[in-house]
């Protein structure tokens, strides 16, 4: 008894549980064996059936990938540009379409094949979403809202807003006009030559854009404008009573901090599922000023739609999202990422508009007298002159075509799909997509080929839209289910403020050419001019 009691306390328990947890890890390596070769055959059938042949591989040894990760981290201190420089040399052997496989070890698809982007955005449009990476690289920002959701939840948001963007309410131009009056006054005094003094215009773009948006968003601009304004201004006196101390350090907050969370936003995307590196508790401070910034019109909104105050009243966004829901988050991220859209795509076009126009002054006089011609001083403009106007449209188009105010973007495959164009030693056969998996698309290279654009693709020409251009190979608002909603805010707002600024000057010089020439980028969200817009403007003898 005693020899049996000892042999039983002799046992090694330790390993005796150890044994199950080996037993798990090695059944659990075998299932995950077993079902990643089960995809992976399936996958390969699926690509046969469908005729399908790989895009060119660009992968190469696994150091190459962070040799490029590097490059894309470091673009502030090398000055290279991840369009120009990186991206576009994978397509520089006239291929449309390529494979790599990234920094963590996924494969990624990049294409530029206006076919292709057809099938993602609008032709095969249920098989692809943006995914539920984006809302992990998006999220801190922006929440779940219309630019970080697929499903019902996207589709609520999009038919809860599109009424907001009707041509009546894009019409109502009151405060754009407030703000392109606001704008001029800012640009200083004139000298007796006729010139302003040397201006940044960029800066001034996004708080013009910024209190545009907000007025449009909230129903009350954040008048921005304001900390601009000459001391003794007919405009700087006007509003003296109107709390404005607060609204510009807000707003000037507001514009730091958004520059912060664009630059972080932008390198969480660059770094895929790794996205949660780039985070700091500088980002963070800036989110949450951002997001107090929002809710203090979210909280007037569900006050005053508690109260019943909103029938009747002048509708605007935030006012009827709060008439369909009061979950403050929710209203929050919704008009956070409106408001984020609509104040940087039109203030990024309106940078490259006057850049266009300070380099190239023959445009600039060609438009500024038709804009003469048809807008005269004292007449309203309308949104409906706006379109008429047949080379301002061009003009604009043209701008969007160089510089496209989202250069590159993604979609998910929603399941085991395919993709026209690509595969191949010729890049003309379909191309299969495995469940999950990304695809890149650039539409700042493909509207820059000279196979689809001819050999003048890089010269600025408003005067090629004379002639009808096909659909799918210009898409500065995408296509589609999810075409950029706001887009003919953006084009309407943009449009005013160059009416109202040619209306009066008729001279835009760059302060250094030789800068301007390089004509660098910032990418955030969008993309603008990186070194601003440094001119100055002549105002004109009549």
């Amino acid at each position: 008894m005693e020899d049996a009691m000892a042999s039983w306390q002799d046992v090694n328990w330790t390993t005796f549980a150890f044994r199950p947890i080996v037993l798990f890890t090695v059944v659990y390596l075998l299932y995950r064996l077993t079902t990643a070769y089960i995809n992976e055959r399936s996958f390969q059938i699926f690509a046969k059936q469908n005729g399908c042949q790989p895009p060119l591989d660009l992968s190469g040894p696994w150091y190459r990938r962070f040799d490029r990760l590097r490059r894309v981290l470091n673009l502030r201190k090398s000055g290279e540009d991840i369009l120009d420089d990186i991206i576009a040399a994978d397509f520089a052997n006239s291929v449309g379409t390529v494979q790599r496989t990234m920094h963590e070890g996924s494969q990624v698809i990049t294409t530029i094949e206006p076919a292709n982007l057809q099938s993602m955005l609008a032709t095969q449009f249920e098989d692809f979403g943006t995914g539920h990476l984006r809302y992990l690289q998006l999220g801190p920002v922006l929440g779940r809202s219309i630019f970080t959701s697929d499903g019902p939840f996207w589709a609520h948001s999009r038919a809860l807003f599109r009424p907001q963007f009707s041509r009546d309410n894009i019409n109502d131009l009151e405060s754009t006009e407030k703000a392109a009056k606001v704008y001029v006054s800012a640009l200083g005094e004139i000298d007796a030559s006729g010139w302003t003094s040397n201006v940044d215009l960029q800066p001034m773009n996004f708080s013009f854009t910024l209190d545009t948006a907000s007025d449009f968003l909230f129903g009350e601009s954040v008048d921005s404008q304001s900390s601009r304004l000459p001391a003794g201004s007919a405009q700087h006196e006007s509003s003296a009573g109107m709390e404005t101390a607060r609204a510009q350090a807000v707003s000037k907050q507001f514009l730091d901090d958004f520059e912060i969370l664009s630059h972080t936003i932008i390198m969480r995307i660059r770094m895929s599922s790794l996205y949660w590196v780039m985070d700091s508790f500088k980002f963070r401070k800036a989110v949450a000023r951002v997001q107090n910034f929002t809710e203090y019109y979210v909280n007037k909104s569900i006050e005053s739609a508690k109260a019943g105050k909103i029938e009747g009243q002048s509708d605007n966004l935030l006012a009827r999202l709060a008439s369909d829901t009061q979950d403050r988050e929710e209203l929050r991220n919704q008009t956070l990422a409106i408001l984020f859209a609509g104040r940087d795509t039109t203030a990024g076009l309106l940078g490259w508009c006057f850049m266009r126009l300070a380099l190239h002054p023959d445009i600039l006089s060609k438009l500024r007298q038709i804009i003469l011609s048809d807008f005269k001083a004292n007449d309203p403009i309308t949104f409906a002159k706006i379109k008429g106007c047949r080379y301002l449209q061009h003009f604009l188009n043209e701008v969007l075509r160089i510089h496209p105010l989202v250069p590159i973007n993604s979609r998910q495959a929603m399941k085991h799909t395919t993709l026209p164009a690509g595969g191949g030693p010729d890049g003309k056969s379909p191309i299969a997509v495995r469940k999950g998996q990304f695809v890149a698309f650039s539409v700042y290279l493909m509207q820059r080929r000279k196979d689809l654009w001819g050999e003048d693709a890089l010269e600025f020409k408003p005067e090629r839209w004379e002639e009808k251009v096909p659909a799918w190979q210009y898409l500065p608002f995408l296509g589609g289910p999810r075409i950029c909603i706001g887009q003919q805010f953006a084009l309407t707002e943009a449009s005013y403020l160059l009416i109202r600024l040619l209306q009066k000057f008729d001279k835009i010089e760059p302060t250094d050419l030789q800068e301007m020439r390089q004509m660098r980028k910032a990418l955030g969200l969008t993309m603008w001019p990186r070194d601003g817009v440094k001119v100055r403007l002549h105002r004109a003898s009549s």
